[in-house]
């Protein structure tokens, strides 16, 4: 069974439309109010991370506050924390236990000459280069994930998922937050992309809110989770305001709507933010700042009223 098959009850009667192609949503109306997802004006907005898919937009007040960085959903793609460490020397607790399932983990890893040669016998040389290329890509990025995750610089890599219970490969927030022992209020920022697991878990985070300056989501499968979505936003939103938001244009639009059916969200607490605010009137994407995280396809506009 799947970590994430629970979700499906817990979203309710609309989980029903699983089985619908992934751009619709079960009435073909949007059920959340888009702008809730408006954000306030910061005039100190950074892009950390990936120039493409991997890279979020925070608030430079957001990472001179942190101490502590816990990211959510790492895959083969740990440019975020690695930029993140780069502008202000933190502790990163990395939680992931799919990618220890990849090629590149393995530091076993070995070449398929057997199907190199074969490949040659079969005069297929551009198979032989992609395969070549692909072994290179995996050692590079085996490099890269020891250089990187290196306990003597305070980075950890734990193989678990997040998740509501502990186990061998699970871990939950009061574990986490128990084991990090007497932390200031404000001191941690919090990563999540774990593709569609974040309406089971970010509710576990609430007990610990103060201690959060802020986070970036990536909030997934919009076109069934609209209605828990909106809740877990109006949640949030006592704490946090809306920093920034841009559309994964890797997903494609809720039916009907412009409404994008993933969204990477980044919030900040309103205790670093002036009690006199207003929503933004930018444009989005920004930019200079946001980019398409697929490099071959438009980025998506968001409206907000101005």
């Amino acid at each position: 069974m799947s970590k994430y098959d629970a979700l499906w009850s817990i979203l309710g009667k609309r989980a029903t439309a699983a089985s619908m192609p992934p751009q619709t949503n079960v009435s073909g109306i949007l059920m959340f109010d888009f702008n809730k997802c408006h954000p306030v004006d910061l005039d100190d907005l950074i892009r950390v991370g990936n120039t493409n898919d991997g890279g979020y937009i925070l608030s430079k007040r957001q990472i001179e506050k942190t101490d502590i960085l816990l990211s959510f959903g790492v895959n083969n793609d740990w440019t975020f924390e690695e930029d993140f460490s780069k502008n202000k020397k933190v502790k990163v607790y990395s939680y992931d236990y799919s990618t220890t399932k990849l090629d590149f983990f393995n530091p076993n890893f070995k070449m398929n000459y057997a199907g190199i040669v074969f490949n040659v016998l079969r005069l297929k040389r551009s198979r032989v280069l992609q395969h070549i290329r692909y072994i290179r890509n995996q050692k590079s990025l085996h490099k890269s994930f020891m250089n990187f995750f290196d306990e003597k610089k305070g980075h950890y890599f734990v193989p678990k998922f997040i998740a509501e219970y502990d186990d061998d490969i699970n871990i939950s927030f009061a574990s986490i937050f128990n084991g990090l022992g007497n932390i200031e209020d404000l001191s941690i920022f919090l990563k999540m992309d774990i593709e569609g697991g974040e309406y089971l878990c970010l509710p576990q985070c609430l007990p610990f809110i103060d201690k959060i300056n802020g986070l970036v989501i990536e909030f997934h499968i919009l076109a069934i989770a609209d209605m828990k979505f909106e809740a877990l936003l109006d949640t949030l939103s006592e704490k946090f305001y809306v920093a920034h938001v841009h559309g994964n244009n890797y997903g494609k639009l809720i039916y009907n709507t412009n409404i994008p059916e993933v969204l990477e969200i980044t919030l900040i607490n309103k205790k670093l933010v002036p009690k006199e605010v207003v929503l933004s009137k930018k444009d989005y994407p920004l930019k200079n700042l946001d980019a398409p995280c697929n490099k071959n396809k438009d980025d998506y506009k968001l409206l907000f009223p101005k």
